[in-house]
């Protein structure tokens, strides 16, 4: 008997229900609403045959995926979370099966929940929810409800194996066994959920096998009573540790101001807004070129700069990365540095370095920790140019070994993993600017960071972000720093990185803004890897601060304060 559902990530789309305790799924709350039906005591005869798509259609891709199913059983008690019974088809196309197990069908009525979670690499996406009903059995039911969680099922059997089998050597398998219940322990430490039922259904087991014990004389009462001590307090030890509540504190926060020339530069306003948040400044320049071609960059002047760095020293405002940035004069940051390709790649590269032993003499005479050596040049940082990033990184280790280096990357090059991602490299942190499409058109009130964080994983446009970023961070065994994050405080800016998109006549949408900042450093808060962050912008049209009313706390302000000052990351 099988069924077959087809789930699209990004697309599919569930409405919040008024009361999660009358949970249920309809036509109205689901874009994609399926069911499957099975009859009490139903064992291995029921398939589910899934089918998985990216937002566009496409198949999302399945390869080194686990599989899990879900789901709180009619009776609003009893839950499953079953790793074991899902099977890869065709990972290529986006096909699983899924064989439901017996304890799936023990109570008769409507799932309170039910959906598949797919995991890779210790991190995971949902499906929507399915109904889920079972028929009732009047004829023959004798299968009692229980949680079942097949990570835990699976040691429980063993353990009654090792200590059937234990004879005279009960240590030694006693040491494996709890070795492989702390590494299901680690396992599960992201699953907060998970574990907590875990924790909660070894104990319950651990008594009763305690009285099996008793009653069969399996081991000797007084060893089962170190095992389960020793057990018990490394359980207490979990349930109270603070990876379960891991937040990742970063070293450096910092916002972005941007010197556009030397007639535009970073205003006291902006300055001031930044040192209320409790972060530091990343100092952004604008260097010119005439056009898309020109392979000589000019710099703004010495005294621009030494006015900019005099004003935020004078309050307490510290400058944490130098980060220059190729544009066209009087284009602000507009220009698509993807498009940059200079007519004389030699010739850029010797002016180039020239610049960055510049900066970095900027760098180190005023306190500056980071040099940012580029950012998102993308034929640039081409592999058969990494050579020239490298001559440029050892130049400048040469003169100031201690002066950190970085390059933002575009996700046009850190998605290029084997070509532009190599530039990960030859830095001391991997850059990324990354910027989430967090809702699929416009703001409403009433989202919440928590709903929103997750498209750090998986945005609307199918970008795995977090994934990307722990493959640098495994490959390179480098800190990340997040140069690049933020978004335009308008209804549509969580949807929309370019303000092409944006009326220009729209008022100020700071609540968007807000809510989008704290899903950004909610996610980031979730992942070690991660040293560093900077808020794109001061400067409109991504600025966090009210033009109009400068005395004004915006509350896209309010979130940043909270976050940098406040200590929650």
């Amino acid at each position: 008997m099988s069924m077959y559902l087809t789930f699209t990530i990004g697309k599919d789309k569930r409405n919040l229900v008024d009361d999660i305790t009358d949970f249920h799924i309809d036509e109205e709350t689901s874009t994609n609403p399926q069911w499957l039906q099975a009859r009490q005591n139903e064992d291995g005869m029921r398939q589910v045959f899934v089918t998985v798509k990216n937002e566009d259609g496409s198949p999302f891709n399945l390869t080194g995926c686990n599989y899990w199913f879900q789901g709180k059983l009619p009776d609003g008690i009893h839950k499953i979370i079953d790793a074991k019974h899902g099977v890869t088809l065709d990972a290529q196309n986006g096909k699983f099966r899924f064989d439901m197990p017996k304890q799936a069908f023990a109570v008769a009525g409507s799932y309170v929940q039910a959906f598949f979670r797919i995991v890779r690499d210790g991190e995971s996406i949902t499906t929507l929810e399915f109904d889920l009903t079972v028929l009732a059995d009047l004829v023959y039911n004798d299968l009692v409800p229980s949680d079942y969680i097949t990570p835990f099922e699976d040691l429980y059997f063993k353990l009654k194996d090792y200590i059937v089998k234990a004879n005279g050597d009960f240590d030694a398998a006693m040491a494996q066994w709890k070795k492989d219940v702390a590494d299901l322990i680690t396992e599960l430490n992201a699953d907060v959920s998970g574990i907590n039922l875990t924790i909660t259904e070894i104990k319950t087991q651990l008594s009763a096998l305690e009285d099996k014990i008793k009653a069969d004389n399996l081991v000797t009462q007084a060893d089962f009573n170190i095992l389960k001590d020793e057990l018990l307090n490394r359980m207490d030890a979990v349930e109270h540790q603070d990876i379960l509540n891991f937040r990742n504190k970063l070293k450096y926060k910092t916002i972005s101001a941007t010197i556009y020339s030397d007639s535009e530069s970073i205003s006291g306003d902006q300055l001031n807004h930044i040192k209320a948040t409790g972060a530091d400044l990343t100092l952004v320049t604008m260097v010119t070129v005439d056009n898309a071609t020109d392979s000589s960059p000019t710099d703004i002047s010495v005294a621009t700069f030494n006015d900019v760095i005099k004003r935020a020293k004078d309050i307490g405002l510290n400058v944490c990365m130098l980060k220059p940035h190729i544009g066209i004069a009087g284009q602000h940051d507009s220009f698509s540095r993807k498009d940059y390709l200079p007519d004389d790649p030699d010739k850029f590269f010797e002016n180039w370095k020239d610049l960055m032993l510049h900066y970095a003499d900027l760098a180190k005479n005023n306190g500056v920790p980071i040099l940012c050596i580029g950012c998102e040049m993308f034929n640039q940082t081409d592999v058969k140019y990494l050579t020239q990033w490298q001559n440029i990184y050892n130049t400048i280790k040469a003169k100031y070994p201690d002066l950190l280096i970085t390059y933002a990357m575009s996700q046009y090059e850190f998605f290029e993993f084997e070509n532009q991602g190599q530039i990960a490299s030859v830095v001391d942190y991997i850059g990324m600017n990354i910027y989430p499409s967090y809702i699929a058109s416009e703001y409403k009130s009433g989202l919440k960071a928590s709903e929103l964080k997750g498209v750090w994983w998986n945005d609307w446009n199918g970008n795995q972000f977090m994934e990307t970023l722990d493959e640098y961070f495994d490959e390179y065994q480098k800190p990340i720093f997040v140069t690049e994050t933020g978004l335009m405080p308008y209804k549509d800016g969580l949807a929309h990185l370019i303000s092409s998109y944006i009326n220009s006549n729209e008022k100020e949408n700071y609540d968007a803004q807000a809510i989008g900042y704290k899903a950004a450093l909610e996610a980031i808060a979730k992942d070690s890897h991660v040293i560093g962050v900077s808020i794109w912008h001061a400067s409109k049209p991504f600025s966090f601060i009210d033009e109009n009313n400068v005395n004004n706390v915006t509350p896209s302000e309010k979130v940043l304060t909270q976050y940098f000052k406040g200590g929650k990351i």
